[in-house]
């Protein structure tokens, strides 16, 4: 059994295997086939074989440079809609302390504490300082 998985692991070197984006493309692909349990199609049937075999594609691929910038892409969106509903999770766990607010100039979101009056605010990111009122 081991030189089976010698074998395998020789045949894999020098291929792309199963990253991020695989691993969201499989969990799509189960998705799909739970559907189909309730839909049946052909056409739908057909998508659901284009993902596996894109799947299986990309497991094997050699052209690392190609699937590594398919992966980076992935990451940074995924990265993105993960941030955007951790900070509304903060939102709503901090809304009786602090404020959000966005910086004039480079539009980032700044937490202010929630404190009544007029503030000078200094944005970290671009260093612009500029006034909020806090009511």
């Amino acid at each position: 059994m081991n030189g089976f998985f010698n074998r395998v692991q020789r045949f894999m070197t020098g291929r792309n295997g199963f990253d991020r984006f695989n691993r969201f493309l499989f969990a799509l692909y189960i998705i799909l086939s739970i559907v189909s349990i309730f839909v049946y199609s052909f056409i739908y049937y057909l998508i659901q074989l284009t993902f596996a075999g894109y799947i299986v594609f990309r497991t094997l691929s050699k052209d690392l440079y190609h699937r590594t910038r398919e992966n980076m892409r992935y990451i940074k969106i995924s990265d993105a809609v993960k941030a955007f509903f951790i900070r509304q999770k903060n939102k709503v766990r901090d809304r009786k302390t602090h404020k959000y607010i966005r910086c004039k100039h480079c539009k980032a979101q700044l937490r202010v504490k929630r404190r009544k009056g007029k503030h000078n605010v200094r944005c970290p990111k671009c260093r612009q300082e500029f006034s909020v009122k806090i009511r």
